[in-house]
């Protein structure tokens, strides 16, 4: 099909190129209804049935690295890219009421059906610009953020295979794909810790590259709010902060150093917001030296407050689960509440997520925190008045 969709989803995104994943989907959560809006206008006739999405190999930890974004997007995807993409993004867990997507090609609007990897007509609306473009009906931009993830690293997955490659950018509250010139993987490290390892705060080095492919990890989300008590070690918690918000090699604008995540205006919304709360205690995680220069790079922890206070966090808010670590995900007062900010936070909570599902941990978010609960948080963590708490992910052993 030589089309450009605005698809619907429940869930997130992949994309891959040779053999069928090994493991059979896990179920996908069903979303609610959302409200009924206007009528769409007059759909496309056909439905398509996508082929099933196959294997390319890559694990998460390369794509993470290799990840950047594409800013003038051309190009038609064909249906196996658009199966991969989009059944990547139906595995995202949704915190929320509802997360539905849009996908937007060169000839019409569809929904996309996880349950059987199709496409249904919805209007006749197509792509902007670029190949394809997803969009989300959803209560929490934070959702379609944890989905837009899992669709970008699908789309990293088939670069350096000698064929034509999925691109993406996201802007605003869409996520724009085109079809570029095969680009190259990278496993250069740039992560690195600017404090001696005798420090508190010191981080070892990340690992760029790892076993798990990133479709196993997909089919297999460890998606779970029950988890053995045992303390993760530093590597694992290394690990885990850089897969969520840690330097990559490429640059973007204005000189400013790349993440694992794509920020609005390469604004990086949650830097020096991401706290560590674990057995030892409350941490900020730095991904700058000095930590307001983005044009700069570095991997470490920073002291807050000594001594565990994971009880008080879990006193803080309700339903949150008793874990060995929790990150707290915050953005500063004028931001809070801005739809890119907000999809940013969610980027960060769908990195760890797989991250961790790669290094067979599980992990959990909760948001939607009210502001008794924001301010309960910041008083048992020493978190400043002026950042506020957007999602805690919880990290552990996956309890029996």
């Amino acid at each position: 099909m030589k089309k450009t969709l605005l698809i619907i989803i429940a869930g997130a995104l992949t994309l891959g190129a040779c053999a069928t994943p090994s493991t059979p989907p896990p179920s996908t959560p069903s979303p609610a209804t959302p409200p009924s809006g206007p009528a769409p206008s007059t759909p496309p006739a056909e439905s398509i049935t996508l082929p099933a999405p196959v294997l390319t190999g890559q694990s998460v930890e390369i794509c993470l690295n290799s990840r950047y974004s594409f800013h003038n997007p051309t190009g038609t995807a064909t249906d196996q890219q658009l199966s991969n993409v989009l059944w990547a993004a139906s595995k995202a867990p949704i915190t929320g009421a509802f997360r539905s997507v849009n996908v937007a090609t060169h000839d019409g609007t569809f929904l996309y059906d996880p349950a059987d990897n199709s496409l249904s007509p919805l209007a006749d609306d197509v792509a902007d610009r670029g190949a394809f473009v997803l969009s989300y009906d959803r209560e929490l931009a934070f959702d379609a953020g944890v989905s837009y993830m899992p669709a970008i690293l699908a789309s990293v997955s088939l670069w350096g295979g000698g064929i034509l490659s999925v691109s993406s950018c996201p802007m605003r509250s869409k996520l724009y794909s085109g079809i570029n010139e095969s680009e190259r993987l990278t496993t250069e490290l740039v992560a690195r810790c600017s404090l001696p390892e005798t420090d508190e705060g010191w981080l070892p080095d990340p690992k760029t590259t790892g076993t798990d492919k990133i479709e196993d990890v997909l089919a297999n989300l460890k998606y779970t709010n029950s988890f053995e008590q045992t303390n993760l070690t530093r590597e694992q918690v290394s690990q885990l902060l850089w897969a969520g918000y840690g330097c990559t090699a490429h640059e973007v604008a204005f000189g400013r150093k790349g993440l694992t995540v794509p920020s609005a205006v390469a604004a990086y919304f949650l830097t020096g917001t991401i706290y560590l709360v674990n057995e030892n205690g409350v941490y900020r995680y730095q991904n700058r030296n000095p930590e307001n220069d983005l044009t700069t790079r570095d991997h470490r922890l920073e002291l807050i407050i000594s001594g565990d206070h994971r009880a008080e966090l879990k006193s803080a808010v309700g339903g949150l689960s008793q874990a060995p670590c929790y990150v707290v995900l915050c953005l500063k007062s004028p931001a809070a509440g801005q739809e890119f900010a907000e999809l940013e936070a969610g980027f960060v909570a769908a990195n760890m997520l797989m991250q961790a599902t790669a290094m067979d941990l599980g992990c959990y978010f909760n948001t939607k925190l009210s502001e008794a609960e924001q301010q309960a948080v910041r008083t048992a963590t020493g978190i400043p008045s002026s950042h506020s708490p957007r999602a805690i992910v919880s990290l552990g052993k996956t309890a029996n």
